[in-house]
């Protein structure tokens, strides 16, 4: 018996552990209004995983996630929008002065915008303070913002889609009209393309309003609520006449599934929200590594793509699209990214020249590009590569596990941001199976930081480049300078190198077009040396901006204003 108790004991630990690591909002998560003041929160695959409750009653309607993962949920009869923390905790109402509310979205600066039947969009900031009113006594049903942050969709439950201006407050001509139907919830992608369910139907309209798809499932007549998955590639909607709930693919229009939400039919599913989804409120990027590479032929590369949003916070199980093209001709992959935000993608490359590897995140449109460099076999293979500072030497050393008809070995120098140049040689050993060492000695160099490389080359004059992956740094610098940031253009970061003298008080900042300040990048006291600050422009628009640096010693203030461009 006593066995018997500690089995049960553990097993229901066991489910306790189990419940609670899966107690908070994931990625893919589908959440149902199904009215009397309830949501049901479901996996990507329809499992209930709770009902969370706003204790209003009435309709629950539009639903949104903050920056932080909460949960907004509006409540068209107890003129409400109740909060939920990530865990799906209550937390309590939010805002006030509603009328009616049936959706919320969230702005780039982390605003609520919640649309109001009784009138006009109200705009909260994220604590929830009323900081005005957009068209004010206008109907507003279902909505969503442009990525100009200016321009909002809206629906009135007509045949139409209409635009308001709420930076300056005016109304904007139709998006659509004559859509055959009652246009009720929309979603804006991030290629411009607009999904709106319409009733009979739900419609994809392209960036100028016109349609180029339908959508149906048989018995179903009655599209209210949307929302976008956040692979890209599908959508859900509901038909709040049969609480029937369907993912359906973008461009094939194909049920990739469904479930019924067990609620009564003709009265509930008004709305819907799918964590992760992409809007202006959840801005993507994606970046991988590394960017550019050399490898033997014959052996395997991998490439590691890394999704984050606007805040840099990593975004997991997104469907990252990996396809190589180039000699080795068109290759393909996906994989889902990690907690990290991280997707990993390998292959083989039989045949020597370039190849160019893109990571796209889904069908958004939104990727980045590595290029990949296969070689013929190396004549070396290289075990080692090391530098030390002897005052002003470089003494380097190297070793070789196996060399093949190796001539020699040319020693070669570069300064910051300067082309390499020969600086020795060292003779290699012809063909060997034996570990062979060698060093060079770089003498009486100049304060400075330099890079170094060996080109290795055969006795029919073929060659390869083998990188000290460290820069030395000798001395410290004889004058204060702000050099130019290197890349530039960039996107979204760069490196931005100073050089001081002298200890001293540094601040380096970073200024827009018209002289306002965007980032502080580094601001205190520093020895003397030599520095590289990384820069990342994620947040900023594409455009020129400068960045200056003001540095302080022994009582003598300097400036220096450089120029860089951000091309997104």
């Amino acid at each position: 018996m006593r066995n018997f108790t500690k089995f049960m004991l553990i097993f229901f630990g066991i489910i306790t552990l189990a419940i609670n690591a899966r107690a908070q909002f994931q990625t893919g998560d589908v959440f149902v209004a199904v009215a009397s003041g309830s949501v049901q929160w479901r996996t990507p695959a329809g499992a209930l995983v709770q009902t969370l409750n706003t204790g209003q009653g009435g309709f629950t309607t539009g639903m949104s996630f903050d920056s932080a993962g909460s949960l907004y949920v509006t409540n068209f009869s107890a003129n409400s929008v109740s909060r939920f923390d990530i865990n799906g905790n209550l937390i309590g109402t939010f805002g006030s002065g509603y009328s009616t509310p049936e959706m919320i979205i969230f702005d780039s600066s982390h605003n609520a915008w919640v649309g109001n039947t009784g009138g006009g969009f109200r705009k909260f900031d994220a604590l929830g303070n009323f900081l005005g009113v957009r068209a004010s006594g206008t109907r507003v049903d279902f909505m969503d913002l442009q990525p100009d942050q200016s321009t909002m969709l809206y629906t009135q439950e007509g045949s139409s889609i209409l635009r308001w201006d709420v930076v300056n407050d005016v109304a904007l001509t139709p998006f659509a009209s004559s859509l055959g139907g009652n246009a009720f919830a929309l979603r804006i992608r991030p290629n411009g393309d607009v999904l709106v369910a319409n009733g009979a139907n739900i419609l994809r309209l392209n960036s100028a309003g016109a349609i180029i798809q339908t959508y149906d499932v048989a018995g179903e007549n009655s599209w209210f609520a949307i929302n976008l998955a956040p692979d890209g590639t599908s959508f859900w909607s509901a038909d709040f006449g049969t609480s029937n709930v369907y993912r359906i693919d973008i461009a094939t229009g194909a049920v990739i599934s469904s479930f019924n939400t067990g609620t009564a039919t003709g009265s509930t599913v008004f709305g819907l929200a799918v964590k992760g989804e992409i809007t202006v409120a959840n801005q993507l990027f994606i970046s991988v590594a590394p960017k550019n590479s050399t490898n033997p032929i014959n052996t395997q590369h991998c490439i590691t793509a890394t999704v984050v949003n606007q805040n840099g916070v990593a975004q997991a199980n997104l469907n990252i699209i990996f396809t190589v093209r180039g000699v080795n001709g068109v290759i393909g992959g996906a994989a889902l990214t990690n907690n990290s935000g991280q997707a990993q993608f390998c292959y083989v490359g039989p045949n020597a020249g370039r190849d160019s590897i893109y990571a796209a995140i889904g069908t958004t449109g939104i990727q980045d590009t590595a290029f990949k460099l296969w070689e013929d076999a190396l004549p070396v293979e290289l075990s080692s590569f090391t530098s030390s500072i002897d005052k002003k030497d470089v003494l380097l050393k190297w070793s070789t596990s196996e060399e093949l008809n190796n001539s020699g070995f040319d020693i070669e120098r570069s300064t910051l941001n300067s082309e390499y140049s020969k600086v020795g040689f060292v003779q290699g050993n012809g063909t060997t199976t034996e570990v062979r060492n060698y060093e060079f000695r770089d003498r009486n160099l100049s304060s400075g930081k330099y890079n170094y490389r060996l080109k290795q080359v055969d006795f029919n004059g073929n060659y390869h480049y083998y990188n000290l992956s460290n820069e030395i740094e000798i001395g410290r610098p004889e004058k204060f300078n702000l050099t130019q940031n290197y890349p530039n253009p960039f996107n979204p970061s760069t490196k931005i190198g100073f050089e001081l003298p002298f200890d001293g008080n540094v601040k380096l900042s970073v200024y827009n077009n018209s002289g306002k300040l965007v980032s502080s990048i580094s601001e205190g006291f520093k020895s003397a040396g030599y520095y590289t600050i990384d820069f990342n422009a994620v947040n900023l628009a594409s455009g020129v901006y400068f960045y200056k640096m003001e540095y302080s010693s022994n009582g003598n203030t300097l400036e220096k204003v450089m120029k860089m461009t951000v091309l997104k």
